[in-house]
């Protein structure tokens, strides 16, 4: 956060050396105020996001569905199919963000036994997959719209979703995208 290596040593000494309750009680400030200001970084960040992915609106204020950018689209999520590695297909409500370490994150909730337990897995996304062919026997099941797939390299595996269209398909890609290229300028600025 731009302290010299110098400073850095002295705060590490300090924190060695201490030795009286005032002493501590000082460091436990000093690390107080670095952790409020760290979280205050991320919320402007995280608003800043924001205000470059808000939508234009309909002259009242409000946007429509189709007008969201994809950013804000895959951080306030919806509900995608799923397949498992054995082809087994499951209900997800997903949503993506950036988290802390600067990781792009998936959250999958599922609902157990009509509710009563919700199921959260997270994984770290690396990569979006536009190019994901269609599930056999899912094309043409409904036959009033195509339906969109995608996919999401994590560390284990490529995770697979459907989408209700390909409307769907091409926001969560688009999102999914930014949020990859967000990532790696962010990296980008705290390596330099």
């Amino acid at each position: 956060m731009g302290a010299s290596h110098e400073q850095i040593l002295g705060s590490i000494h300090s924190a060695v050396n201490a030795q009286a309750s005032g002493d501590i009680m000082a460091l436990t400030a000093g690390a107080a105020t670095a952790l409020r200001g760290a979280a205050m970084l991320r919320a402007r960040l995280h608003k800043e996001i924001q205000a470059t992915a808000l939508p234009p609106g309909d002259g009242a204020g409000r946007a429509s569905e189709r007008d969201i950018s994809p950013l804000i689209f895959v951080s306030r999520g919806g509900e995608l199919l799923k397949r498992t590695r054995q082809g087994i297909l499951h209900w997800k409500l997903v949503t993506a963000y950036i988290d802390a370490n600067f990781q792009v994150i998936m959250k999958m909730k599922s609902a157990h036994m009509a509710g009563t337990f919700i199921k959260t897995k997270k994984c770290v996304v690396l990569d979006v997959r536009s190019d994901v062919p269609a599930w056999a026997g899912r094309e043409v099941e409904d036959g009033s719209r195509r339906r969109g797939y995608f996919g999401v390299r994590t560390e284990e595996r490529v995770v697979e979703f459907e989408c209700r269209s390909k409307h769907d398909q091409l926001k969560w890609v688009q999102g999914i995208t930014e949020m990859l290229n967000r990532r790696d300028n962010m990296n980008m600025n705290v390596t330099l």
